[in-house]
Formats: C-alpha cells, sequence, structure tokens
C-alpha cells in the first residue's frame, strides 16, 4: 500500500500529521476517507489495518492522522482530550483532503471507532461535504452525547458497527442510537466486546462490511 506521510493546520494554528494511503495502482481522483483513532489511541493502533484493507479492496484514498496532542500531531498539554476541537479537526482534514491532486473533492467520508465515533455521528450530521459515515463501537458519552444528532445525518448513508457484548461502550445505547438515525443506514453487529473489532477473525467481517458498504456508497 502506498502510503505518504502528510500534515495539515487546524482552524486554530494547530499542525496535525498522519499518512495518505493508495491503492497500488489507481487512476483518476479516488473517493477519499478520512480515519482517526478514538480517545487516546494512535494511527499506528491498527488504523494502517484498516486503511490497507480498504486500498487493497477498492479504488479508495484513506486519510489516516492523529488527534491534537497526541502522537505525531502537535498540541499542549499532551494528551488533553476537547471533544469539539476534535470534532472540528475532522472538518479541517475534510478541507485537507479535498485539497490533495488524487481526491475527487465530492467523495469524502469520514471513519471513527469508540470516542472518535462518536465524533463522525455530529460531523456527519453537521458538514455536508461528508457522503458516507462510517462509526464503530461509538461513544455516546452523557455529558457530550453526540448522538443527539443522529438523525440529521441523513440523507448521508450511515453504517453503524455494534459489538454484541460491548461494555465499554454499551450496546444497547448505541442500538438506541441507531434506531433514531434516518435512512439510509445500515446497522452490522459484530461479536465479542469493544475490542474485538480491531484484529484476527472479526477484524476480516468487520472491514469487509464496511468496504461492501463504502463499496455502495462513496466509491459507486
Amino acid at each position: 500500500m502506498p502510503r505518504k506521510n502528510i500534515s495539515f493546520k487546524t482552524s486554530d494554528g494547530l499542525t496535525l500529521k498522519g499518512w495518505f494511503c493508495t491503492p497500488d495502482k489507481s487512476s483518476g481522483k479516488l473517493p477519499c476517507l478520512v480515519m482517526a483513532h478514538g480517545w487516546s489511541a494512535l494511527k499506528e493502533m491498527d488504523l494502517d489495518a484498516f486503511a490497507e484493507y480498504f486500498t487493497l479492496k477498492l479504488a479508495i484514498g484513506c486519510l489516516v492522522y492523529d488527534n491534537r496532542c497526541f502522537g505525531d500531531s502537535e498540541g499542549e498539554p499532551r494528551h488533553e482530550i476537547i471533544p469539539s476541537l476534535q470534532q472540528s479537526d475532522y472538518s479541517d482534514a475534510i478541507t485537507y483532503a479535498q485539497s490533495l491532486e488524487e481526491v475527487n473533492a465530492e467523495k469524502i467520508g469520514v471513519w471513527g471507532s469508540s470516542y472518535s465515533g462518536g465524533h463522525v455521528l455530529l460531523v456527519g450530521a453537521v458538514d455536508r461535504r461528508v457522503k458516507a459515515v462510517l462509526g464503530q463501537v461509538v461513544e455516546l458519552l452523557r455529558a457530550n452525547d453526540p448522538s443527539l444528532q443522529i438523525h440529521r445525518i441523513a440523507p448521508t448513508p450511515l453504517l453503524l458497527t455494534v459489538a454484541e457484548n460491548d461494555v465499554l461502550t454499551p450496546t444497547d445505547l448505541s442500538l438506541e442510537a441507531y434506531s433514531r438515525a434516518r435512512e439510509p443506514k445500515q446497522l452490522h453487529i459484530i461479536p465479542g466486546g469493544h475490542f474485538d473489532g480491531y484484529t484476527g477473525f472479526n477484524f476480516e467481517k468487520n472491514a469487509g462490511c464496511q468496504a461492501e458498504f463504502l463499496k455502495r456508497t462513496l466509491c459507486s
């Protein structure tokens, strides 16, 4: 998988760093999936595996970056998490992705997992440049519940991936949030708990379902 280092500026002047991943062979401008990890996780923690899978199966680019204050990205104090700023950073990443010569600026999707899975629900609801939303084992904290806007994602297609025995981001809360989303939407339930969709057999099923969703939506 070809991968180049990238960096872009946020609206408040920080530099966020990551990768832009593409298929081995591609022609023309590519749809692009903007990806960031959840909570304190870094891009090296399995996001490279998802990006590699998607670029192997689809004609798509993946823009993967570290959240502010984490990994290679700027931000002080280190390891500080402010959800509203991380959500804003997704929109800045979209703006950067649209500027890349390899990218079809009209075909941008957002992918998030756990804490960032909640972020993409809000970003997809308010940023109409987004043409597909993929939220995986999404975090729905009561003080920062992005699912309150989940009904506003439509008509943008939504894929919500839920672990059937998730005690970290409770399964019942995710299913209730999904019930409030409007069509077009798709629910994918994976076996196991919160972290079981990242590796092994569950990864193949999980990433495979997400790739099929992208094929029907962003890459169609």
